[in-house]
């Protein structure tokens, strides 16, 4: 598989796929649109879906609001049966992403996302091999013939994420080698508690948290300094704009400030209106110190920096990494192109 050493990623430059950019930006600025919702369309892992004409109806109530984008959530996503469905009709008014663990990826799956029009999908990595105790299940090596996959046949971007952790800290090298063979940017987390405070830090975590970012393929820069800082100890200030820029919809259909701040907000989503967008931007949440929630980070930079974060936006364009068809991107690789002894094994 042939990859460039390295992506057209810099310092000022997002690279995901952003639908319409320039409309985008204006919404974004002039309307004060949300940038990311995260919906969760099945309860829990492997047990229940949430049923379509409910998230249809949530998904019409954030077209309202102007989201951007709709991240679908789980539990596990693609467990959801009319998951290209739903991913069809959020794609009408908004880009739509996909977080999954992956392992429920087939051909067919790629091919109705593909039709459904998703933008984005985001593979979760916890660790490289499988866990002895089987505590953690999202693994590296197991997913290698699904990567291969979507490698071949995506239309749509793939990012693959990992949490910085001890397991990822001590298996980071062998994990970006591995990761080097597909055409796939990368995005990291730390691992935080479940008020979402950061819970690593140190130089060891600190060195790969750099790793990261120096190997070429990150998703995003606009949270590196900000990482480093929770890595050192430091309590970087800054002001959370969740429930206005960024939106979590929980299985029952309210809106929380985030995953980890659940029973806060807690606003039914149908009776949600740009008035409370208006008034959570100017909420002081008080839970920002050492909070490693980095989705909200970045979306709250818009209104935290928005100059900087705006020229990061038009670089992306200009460079063609925002708004490009993934076919044209440099990187991305087609079923020819995938030889037999450079490739993952099936």
């Amino acid at each position: 598989m042939d990859i460039p050493a390295r992506y057209p990623g810099d310092a000022r430059t997002i690279a995901m796929r952003i639908k319409n950019p320039l409309q985008a930006l204006g919404r974004l600025l002039y309307n004060r649109a949300p940038i990311e919702a995260q919906l969760i369309v099945t309860r829990r892992c492997n047990l229940s879906e949430i049923p379509f004409d409910t998230l249809r109806e949530r998904i019409d109530a954030l077209h309202q609001l102007g989201v951007l984008n709709i991240a679908l959530l789980g539990g596990e996503p693609l467990l959801h049966r009319r998951i290209a469905e739903v991913v069809a009709h959020a794609d009408r008014q908004a880009q739509v992403s996909i977080t999954t663990n992956g392992f429920l990826i087939s051909d067919r799956l790629i091919e109705d996302l593909n039709a459904a029009g998703l933008a984005n999908m985001q593979v979760s990595i916890d660790a490289l091999g499988t866990d002895a105790s089987r505590y953690i299940q999202k693994t590296l090596k197991p997913l290698l013939p699904k990567l291969k996959r979507l490698a071949e046949r995506a239309a749509f971007d793939v990012h693959l994420n990992v949490v910085l952790c001890d397991e990822t800290r001590e298996q980071f090298e062998e994990m970006l080698a591995e990761l080097r063979r597909f055409p796939f940017w990368m995005s990291m987390n730390l691992l935080h508690d479940d008020r979402g405070r950061v819970k690593v830090g140190g130089p060891s975590f600190e060195a790969v948290w750099n790793r990261h970012y120096e190997g070429g393929r990150a998703i995003s820069y606009l949270e590196r300094d900000y990482g480093r800082r929770l890595l050192r100890g430091e309590h970087p200030r800054w002001r959370c704009r969740a429930g206005s820029r960024f939106l979590y919809v929980d299985e029952v259909g309210h809106v929380q400030y985030c995953s980890a701040q659940r029973g806060r907000l807690d606003i039914p989503l149908a009776e949600y209106t740009k008035m409370d967008l208006r008034r959570e931007s100017r909420t002081d949440k008080g839970c920002e110190e050492g909070c490693a929630m980095l989705c909200v980070y970045r979306t709250s930079l818009l209104d935290n920096a928005p100059i900087a974060l705006a020229r990061s936006f038009l670089v992306g364009v200009s460079k063609g990494v925002l708004g490009r068809p993934a076919a044209e991107r440099p990187g991305t690789v087609t079923a020819a192109s995938l030889t037999p002894e450079r490739s993952p094994g099936l």
